[in-house]
This record gives structure tokens, sequence and C-alpha cells, in this order.
């Protein structure tokens, strides 16, 4: 914009302000200036101003959703799956894995999550009051965390130390 329309544009809004008409000063200053034409056509989209090019979602990021998606689907239809297996589950899907929450009452309610998500083999991590198991259900990654597990294999490796026979 050039110094001369500058101040035109100026001198529009001073006048708007003084002696505007309306009981919102913004708005006839904006009126004004568009009837000066002193205002820019600003298209909706920014990229579709000549030279503005969209760009294009990286594959990283399009693997990424795409994952996303597909855990948030295998999560809502666990759901109805999972209702009838013991330790109160929730299910949900974050960054590309379904989380399976759950409170088993006992080692066999745990084993029964571990077969059902086919992750008998794999190796748990206690964070002190939960187990956590990392897997693959279904093709994407999940996550077991069972609540009080660490408790029960402390209560059974004690049991088992107490029946040891010693020399």
């Amino acid at each position: 914009m050039t110094n001369e329309r500058r101040e035109r544009a100026a001198r529009i809004i001073a006048a708007a302000v003084v002696h505007g008409t309306t009981t919102d000063p913004a708005f006839e200053a904006a009126r004004l200036l568009d009837e000066q034409g002193l205002l820019a056509d600003v298209p909706a989209d920014p990229f579709e101003a000549p030279g503005r090019n969209r760009p294009v979602p990286s594959p990283a990021a399009v693997a990424a959703l795409a994952d996303c998606r597909r855990a948030k689907k295998i999560a809502d239809d666990a759901q109805s799956l999972v209702t009838n297996l013991p330790g109160a589950p929730e299910v949900e899907a974050a960054g590309g894995e379904v989380k399976f929450v759950v409170h088993p009452q006992s080692l066999a309610d745990w084993k029964q999550w571990l077969h059902r998500l086919g992750a008998g083999d794999a190796r748990g991590r206690s964070t002190g009051a939960a187990m956590v198991v990392h897997c693959t259900y279904l093709g994407v990654r999940a996550r077991l965390v069972g609540y009080g597990v660490p408790a029960m294999y402390g209560e059974m490796h004690a049991a088992q130390r107490r029946t040891a026979v010693r020399p």
C-alpha cells in the first residue's frame, strides 16, 4: 500500500471513529474502506492465492494417521468383545495403539487376558502397581495394563518359597 493510500485509509478510519453514524465505529471504518476499494480481497483458503502450494503430507504422517484410524476402529470393535471377560475392562485408542486396562481378581483372569490378546509368551514389565504387556492385536500395536497383577505374582512367589523344602 503506497503512502497516499495509507493516508487516505487513515483519514477514512478517523472519520468513521469521530463522525460515524453507527454504534460500531470499527464496522463503519471497514465499510468505508471497502467502499473506497482499500480492503484487499483475502481468499478463504490461503493456498488458493497465486504462488502458494498446499504442502503434501509426508508418508510418515499418512501412515501414522492410518495407524490411528485402524487402532480407533479396533478399540471400538473390541469394546463389545471384552465386556464378558473378567477384570472390568476399559479399552481406548491413542497414538495408533489400543490400550486394554483391566483389574483382574486372580492370575487365572490375567492369563485369560494374555491368551485372548495372543500375548501369552510376551514378557510384561511391572510398574509397581500394574503389569504392562506390549503385543499386537489384530495387526495393531496393543498394550495390556493389569492393575494388581504384580502383587498377585508376588503372593504366588512368596507362597512357593514358604512351601519349598530346604535341606
